[in-house]
């Protein structure tokens, strides 16, 4: 749509904001404008290439209708830059505009000192009068009328520049041209430096339009390298060109820069932030305005040396707070992947909004998105270390489920890779890591003795291995599952045309295909093979698959959020296997029958192992051959070396060494016959005949002839013992150099028979290769004759549909009996638990037990006497102001009754606590009667809390194949009418008790609880009681006269109990409270001042207003006060609410205390006469359902996690508390 043109009213002229006629001067290379004019001086660089192709954007009409329109001769020049210049007289007899006056884009585009009477490019009115604005402010930033603008101020300014941006994405490109107008040509110093400011601001916070990104960058960065331009031009247009780059990949900021941010970028200064891993260690990675969330990996990668860091991505972690555990994966914290294009900035600033909403800051961490098959041949040792954190992190977090053998094996590795082979079996840190490394879900599945056995013995076999293989011994088992290395992801089910998903679920993506399970535990279902899945899809809130089951397309719909990860993780893996078999049919092309693998015929080609093994022949193949050439060389010269030996003996023997041959071995040669021998049988010849004819001269001749025949004998002799001689020392050395020929070519051969070894070896292993492409040839025939046997067996098919059919009805009929006998499980489970409940309230809806402490050796030496009687187990009598008295209670303990009779008859309750009621046991009575012994006891006698949490975790044992549980525990104490949490973190530096305030309402169902309170969960009774420990170590005690150790504070432990039904998958939700009162006593004999005296008047005014409400209820008043004290706020459910309450009255047996003892059997009696009413906390599956509908629309209203919950809590008033509200 095109945008209409404004049109500049002619009262913008008459009043100096419009432009007079006025002939502008040309740059230099451009033809003038006016006939006869002398070009100006004005520079327009760096250059706008491309800038005529937007000509149809701007508004040249107007402006050129601007100069022949005003009557200011001053305006026009100011703001297109031009020298001024005498105007034309033809000009102002020209009507219309002439064609010599007609500006251009270039001619708008040039630093200007005036303001803009509308916008550069086409707009609606209202944004032209934005953009003039906007030109006003960038001018006031340059200074251009007056001195800089103040640090802040200028910074105020610059963020309503980009507010009007990131705002309307129309005046986007307006901004970056208005820019790029006062960038060129300008008079340069500081005004230009601003503008260029300006521009790397914007640069870094917005791309330009799809239109103008072209001519943008070009310009800036022809600028970054135009020597002609300033240094410091040029430095902030390469930066301007880098952060360009950027934002023109990652698209705009989704939040307005804070000042901060741009002061930081205009001084080049890097913020900083913390990205956590899942081991709770953390690096430091700078950033700034435009540094993306892929940035930032890159830099991680390269501080912690991850060379491969493709598969890794930063994640926002969420606290969970107020939502439910099956909500997110795993049930902890919410983590949600980060797109590579979204900005630093903005997540942090999301963060900050998260923190002021929620109280809680999410924070970065760095994590694969996803495991993928290419990831097993990284050997990588960081890359290694991180994935094992990851899985051994997902693995615990419960999302992969696995049998007890592997949990146990896994186990194992865990503690092997942590702690070597240094932890001792039955040492307590053997149990921690017990606790520690197998899933809570698994870990309940037998007993605990069991499990330290199994995962021992496995502990102890891994004592030779070390800590890098333990760590690949647990990836393998991760891998070897079926849905190992997947990504799993929280949906719930829209369409399930098959009926067998239930209706949250989580799925599961990884090479194989898509896994379905059960949330609540995690159980595994069913799978779709990546092959099945035909067609798959996503919106905002939904995924689909059209996938095959049992032959059969179906399309299945679950809703999420997370729909563009699914169908991303599915497309990543099928991508993967489609590469990998391209891969392979690529190398085998390219390899031809000599490829590796083409000779065994299989897909897959030679395996790693046998390629490195075929490298390592061929390693030494090469060396060999290359000492095999080393060795001829040297032999080479042992030849050349002979030869001139031979030449030498040659000439010592007088020859000529060319006529010399030799045979084969070397030293035999023959040479033409020597000369004197030769030639003295001729001149004897000669003289003979000579004799013959001419007497004694020819005698004397013969003489001479004779002689001198034997001078050459004597002579040859010589020459003859002389080449003997040399012929020795010729053998001589010849045999030793045949002995150092000898001594080269034995290793060489050596070698070469090696060569030839290898060689047969891997023609061998041709041959097996060869053998098993025939036995593929064969299986292939055989699927061949099993082809011809599929028309046979279609004509069973059949008969074998009539065995299928009888065998469905079969099983219809076992599933009707097995419906049936799980109905009467359920009404035989129901019926046991409303006899027991009814035997319960047969007792009393508050039951109340009396327990006399035994004498002290103190008071004996004192003389004090026994003043209580037993007449029997329910009675206790005594004599008080010379009256007897006798108080009747469900029970009544002696002294020196063990603790293990005690619990027997409060064995019952823990049973109530996990079938979903809430059960109180407290104990009452004045200092030194031996409440804390009763409810805690000590390391050698463990009270009634002990053993209470021995029996919970025998029950959740027992009933592990039945249903899920989830334990947890708070601890609060009541001192001085200020509620503490015990356990509570203090930050450093605070003080031991500084704390927020915590306050006391209730639910719907009509429990009390305490918002802001630590809850802590816990898998096991050892960890469970660790807890207990850590906050009663920071109970307030002291000792007074009656009390060495007295409890100066109320002590509350409440442990919340949650199991959800495996089959049915409703959830109880049971609460079971001690609470250890602080004991009431008399100041006179407790003798407490000072700080001592403050406390107990705080515990006898809190016992006061608890015998207050004891006394309305006993007398069924409407009002009671439970609002009077925090301590009957807290007891509200307990006493007269909905609770399963057990009250212990602890009582001293000495005469001393008779008041004390009376007054507590007293106040127990009345205790006595109270009815609760008690009532189970269960919600089933339409129940949980509204439930979640609930939480939706609280989450639709914005309210945050942690509050969504609070909302539904109310005050406690003064009435009775039985949860009808």
């Amino acid at each position: 749509m095109t945008v209409p043109e404004v049109v500049i009213p002619e009262a913008a002229y008459e009043n100096g904001t419009g432009f007079a006629r006025q002939e502008p001067s040309t740059p230099s290379g451009r033809a003038p404008l006016g006939g006869g004019e002398t070009p100006g001086s004005v520079p327009r660089s760096p250059a706008l290439d491309g800038l005529a192709d937007h000509a149809d954007r701007f508004q040249l009409d107007a402006f050129n209708r601007a100069r022949l329109s005003g009557s200011s001769g001053k305006g026009l020049g100011r703001l297109l830059g031009f020298a001024r210049s005498p105007r034309p007289a033809a000009a102002a007899a020209s009507p219309g505009t002439p064609e010599h006056l007609t500006l251009s884009t270039d001619d708008l585009l040039v630093f200007s000192e005036e303001g803009l009477p509308t916008s550069l490019l086409k707009h609606g009115s209202d944004n032209a009068g934005r953009a003039v604005k906007m030109f006003s402010s960038i001018l006031t930033y340059q200074g251009v009328h007056g001195d800089a603008l103040p640090p802040l101020a200028g910074l105020e300014l610059i963020q309503k520049l980009l507010h009007q941006g990131l705002k309307r994405a129309e005046l986007r490109d307006e901004l970056y041209m208005q820019l790029i107008k006062q960038t060129r040509g300008g008079p340069g110093g500081a005004p230009t430096l601003r503008a260029w400011q300006l521009l790397l601001v914007v640069a870094a916070s917005m791309p330009p339009g799809r239109d103008f990104t072209g001519l943008v960058s070009e310009y800036v960065h022809t600028a970054s390298r135009d020597e002609a331009e300033d240094e410091g031009v040029r430095a902030l247009a390469a930066r301007t060109w880098a952060a360009l780059k950027r934002t023109t990949k990652a698209g705009q900021r989704r939040t307005l820069p804070e000042m901060a941010e741009i002061d930081a970028l205009l001084k080049g200064v890097r913020g900083a932030t913390v990205v956590y891993f899942l081991d709770e260690t953390f690096e430091e990675v700078a950033y700034d305005m435009s540094t993306t969330v892929a940035e930032a990996v890159e830099a991680i990668a390269s501080q912690i040396k991850l060379e491969h860091y493709q598969t890794f991505s930063l994640f926002s972690v969420h606290k969970s707070k107020g939502g439910q555990p099956q909500d997110t994966v795993g049930g902890g914290d919410e983590q949600v992947s980060l797109d590579d294009t979204r900005y630093i900035a903005d997540v942090l600033f999301d963060f900050k909004a998260a923190k002021a909403k929620e109280g809680t800051a999410p924070r970065l961490l760095f994590r694969k998105k996803m495991f993928r098959e290419t990831d097993e041949a990284i050997t990588e040792p960081r890359f290694m270390a991180l994935s094992y954190i990851q899985a051994q992190h997902d693995y615990l977090e419960g999302q992969y489920p696995v049998i007890r053998d592997d949990a146990a094996q896994m186990a194992a590795l865990q503690m092997h890779a942590a702690h070597g082979s240094e932890l001792a079996r039955d040492g307590p840190a053997f149990e921690a890591a017990l606790e520690k490394y197998v899933t809570r879900a698994v870990l309940s599945g037998r007993p605990r003795e069991e499990w330290r056995a199994d995962v021992g013995a496995r502990y102890r076999a891994l004592a030779a291995s070390s800590r890098d293989e333990a760590q690949a011994g647990f990836l393998r088992i991760i891998r070897s599952l079926p849905y190992g290395n997947a990504a799993f992801f929280a949906v719930r089910k829209i369409d399930d045309p098959i009926g067998l998903l239930p209706a949250k679920l989580i799925l599961g993506i990884n090479k194989r295909g898509v896994h379905f399970f059960r949330p609540v535990p995690k159980e595994y279902l069913h799978s779709a093979e990546l092959r099945d899945i035909m067609q798959f899809g996503s919106n905002a809130s939904a995924v689909f698959f059209k996938m095959r089951v049992a032959g059969v397309l179906h399309v299945f719909q679950f809703e999420t959020r997370a729909g563009d990860e699914v169908c991303m993780a599915l497309q990543t893996h099928i991508n993967d296997i489609m590469m990998r078999r391209y891969s392979r049919a690529r190398a085998a092309q390219d390899g031809g029958d000599d490829a590796p693998g083409a000779g065994a015929g299989g897909a897959g080609g030679p395996g790693p192992k046998y390629q490195a093994h075929v490298a390592e022949l061929q390693r030494r193949l090469d060396e060999a051959a290359a000492a095999l050439a080393e060795r001829e060389a040297e032999l080479d010269g042992l030849r050349a070396e002979r030869a001139n030996l031979r030449d030498e003996v040659a000439v010592l023997r007088g020859l000529d060494p060319a006529d010399v041959r030799y045979d084969d071995d070397g030293e035999e040669g023959t040479a033409g016959a020597r000369p004197a021998a030769v030639r003295a049988p001729l001149d004897l010849s000669a003289l003979s005949l000579g004799a013959a004819a001419g007497g004694e001269a020819a005698a004397e001749a013969l003489r001479a002839v004779e002689a001198r025949i034997r001078g050459a004998e004597a002579e040859r002799a010589v020459l003859e013992a002389k080449l003997a001689r040399a012929e020795e020392r010729h053998a001589a050395e010849v045999a030793r150099l045949g002995a150092e020929l000898a001594a080269a070519r034995g290793p060489a051969q050596d070698q070469l028979r090696a060569k030839d070894a290898k060689i047969n070896e891997l023609v061998e292993e041709l041959g097996s290769k060869e053998l098993l492409l025939a036995e593929a040839g064969a299986a292939a025939a055989g699927a061949a004759a099993a082809t011809a046997e599929l028309a046979e067996l279609r004509e069973l098919r059949a008969d074998v549909e009539r065995r299928e059919r009888q065998q469905a009805e079969v099983v219809a009929s076992q599933a009707k009996r097995l419906e049936e006998l799980d109905r009467l499980y359920r009404d035989e489970s129901l019926a046991r638990k409303k006899a027991h409940n009814a035997l319960e309230d047969a007792k009393g809806k508050i039951r109340v037990y009396c327990r006399v402490r035994p004498l002290l050796p103190f008071e004996r030496e004192r003389g004090q006497e026994m003043a209580v009687q037993l007449p029997d187990e329910l009675t206790i009598s005594l004599t008080y102001l010379e009256k007897k008295r006798e108080y009747a209670f469900d029970a009544v303990f002696p002294g020196g009754t063990p603790q293990e009779r005690v619990f027997e008859d409060t064995r019952h309750l823990i049973q109530s606590a996990v079938d979903g009621y809430n059960v109180c046991i407290f104990a009452y009575g004045q200092t030194g009667s031996g409440k804390t012994f009763t409810i805690y006891g000590n390391e050698e006698l463990p009270g009634l809390t002990p053993r209470g949490v021995t029996e919970l975790f025998d029950i959740i044992d027992r009933d592990a194949g039945k249903f899920s549980f989830r334990v947890e525990v708070s601890l609060l104490e009541l001192y001085c009418d200020d509620l503490q949490d015990l356990l509570a973190e203090n930050k450093a530096g605070e003080k031991r008790f500084k704390q927020p305030k915590l306050d006391i309402k209730k639910d719907p169902k009509g429990v009390v609880t305490v918002p802001g309170a630590t809850i802590v969960e816990a898998t096991s009774a050892r960890g469970l009681l660790a807890t207990i420990e850590a906050g009663l170590a920071r109970r307030h005690v002291s000792s007074t006269a009656m009390n060495r150790e007295s409890s100066r504070s109320h002590l509350i432990i409440t442990i919340g109990v949650e199991a959800t039904n495996l089959q049915t998958q409703s959830v109880s939700r049971g609460k079971l409270s001690f609470v250890d009162l602080a004991g009431s006593e008399r100041v006179k004999k407790s003798k407490s001042e000072g700080a001592q005296l403050k406390e107990a008047q705080a515990i006898n005014k809190s016992l006061s207003a608890l015998g207050n409400v004891i006394a309305a209820l006993a007398t069924e008043q409407g009002h009671v006060p439970y609002r009077d004290h925090k301590l009957t706020m807290l007891m509200s459910d307990s006493i007269g609410g909905t609770a399963k309450t057990l009250m212990f009255v602890n009582v001293s047996p000495v005469d001393a205390n008779l008041d004390e003892t009376n007054n507590s059997l007293q106040y127990a009696t009345r205790v006595s006469t109270i009815r609760n009413e008690v009532g189970k906390n269960e919600a089933n599956k339409d129940v949980l359902r509204l439930q979640r509908q609930v939480a939706h629309w609280k989450e639709q209203a914005g309210l945050a996690p942690h509050l969504r919950d609070y909302v539904d809590l109310v005050e406690i008033k003064d009435a009775v508390q039985n949860g009808e509200e």
